[in-house]
């Protein structure tokens, strides 16, 4: 069985092991050593990456109880790595020190929940963007402030974090989390006065070393509550960005940068009315084109003004101006919307051999037909007003 360095020692970076076993299949080659600092994909984190002998080491997973380092299945490193030959690994330290970081970040906000509501953890996933959270129970607002402010104070008092294999004995008189059942030997890792939790993952050796605990965003999911949160490196890379984007608003908007948000609103409701000037604008001149469009067989309007449902009111608004039916578009560069209505006859048969001749989409009832074309303005009047069609 491999030895887990990062078990002994999370802060390893550089080891020396031997290969005990390898297999090829498909594209990857699987390598088995009799000792490993490179963790394997558990627990809701991702693998360890790094470099083993020669080679890039892009997962590590633990299959049937045996722990194998993926890399890639070429001629170089089958002949590389052999049965018995010693070499020398080394993890990613940036990915490894930002996962202990993120995960030892979990474990103080999920052990401050479960002591202040009595939620569980039920879900965690530390992924490259964000570590999300699911908790069995809602946390308001409110909560989500008061646990921020408690897991940060907790990382501030730099307490060294303890990582122990306790004896059945001694397990069955401590009271720690664990979200399913363990077989054989338990590990906990505790973070004194906060959380005892079984975890397998590496973790930081004082909770000072996590930097800070931000919580990104939260929501009601399943019955509980997901919580997204960042840490450390990623907590500032994070507010940093954030905060370069709050100037550029405050820039823009001529605001101080404690203000933006309602220099945001202030403009959004100038846009609001703006817009409803603009549309009874709109509806204006298009009363005025209204006035000058003269009775006729069948009408064919081209306006890249008619958006939205303006497109199906200007329409219905000259049905009774044709013979026949009315069509309008709405769009430009070959690419139109249409709204064709009729109240003498059913507009969809003319609609259908529209949509086929101009690679067309669409439908309706009632005398009322809408769907999509594409093609030239000219062609496609010239089609509508053939006496063929």
């Amino acid at each position: 069985m491999t030895e887990k360095l990062f078990d002994i020692d999370s802060y390893i970076k550089e080891f020396t092991c031997k290969v005990i076993s390898l297999y090829t299949k498909d594209d990857k080659l699987y390598i088995e050593t009799d000792r490993t600092a490179f963790f394997p994909e558990g627990g809701g984190q991702t693998s360890d990456i790094g470099k083993l002998g020669c080679a890039n080491v892009e997962n590590v997973q633990n299959i049937d109880g045996k722990i194998y380092h993926f890399v890639e299945n070429s001629e170089e490193n089958v002949k590389f790595f052999t049965i018995g030959k010693e070499i020398k690994g080394e993890i990613c330290w940036k990915k490894r020190f930002s996962d202990m970081q993120q995960h030892s970040g979990e474990h103080i906000f999920s052990g401050i929940v479960h002591s202040l509501f009595g939620y569980d953890n039920v879900g965690f996933h530390l992924g490259s963007e964000t570590v999300t959270l699911d908790f069995n129970g809602v946390l308001t607002k409110e909560d989500m402030c008061k646990v921020e402010l408690l897991v940060n104070k907790a990382v501030w008092a730099n307490s060294e974090v303890k990582v122990f294999f306790p004896s059945d004995e001694e397990l069955a008189l401590i009271d720690y989390r664990s979200k399913k059942e363990i077989d054989g030997q338990v590990r906990l890792v505790e973070f004194p006065g906060v959380d005892i939790c079984a975890c397998c993952a590496p973790h930081v050796k004082n909770t000072g070393e996590i930097g800070i605990i931000q919580v990104v965003s939260f929501e009601k999911y399943k019955g509980g509550t997901r919580v997204s949160i960042l840490c450390g490196e990623r907590a500032l890379a994070d507010i940093r960005h954030k905060l370069d984007e709050n100037h550029s608003v405050s820039v823009l908007m001529s605001a101080k940068e404690k203000e933006t948000a309602q220099a945001v609103e202030r403009i959004k409701k100038e846009k609001e009315s703006l817009d409803y000037e603009i549309v009874g604008l709109k509806k204006e001149i298009l009363s005025l084109k209204l006035a000058s469009i003269k009775a006729d067989k069948r009408i064919i309007i081209f306006d890249s003004s008619l958006e939205g449902k303006m497109l199906q009111d200007y329409a219905l608004s000259l049905m009774e101006r044709a013979e026949e039916f009315v069509c309008c578009f709405c769009g430009e560069k070959g690419q139109y919307r249409y709204c064709m209505v009729s109240d003498k006859l059913d507009p969809l048969p003319y609609a259908k051999a529209l949509n086929e001749a101009f690679t067309g989409k669409g439908g309706g009832r009632n005398g009322i037909v809408q769907g999509t074309v594409s093609g030239e303005e000219d062609e496609i009047r010239e089609f509508l007003t053939s006496p063929s069609v």
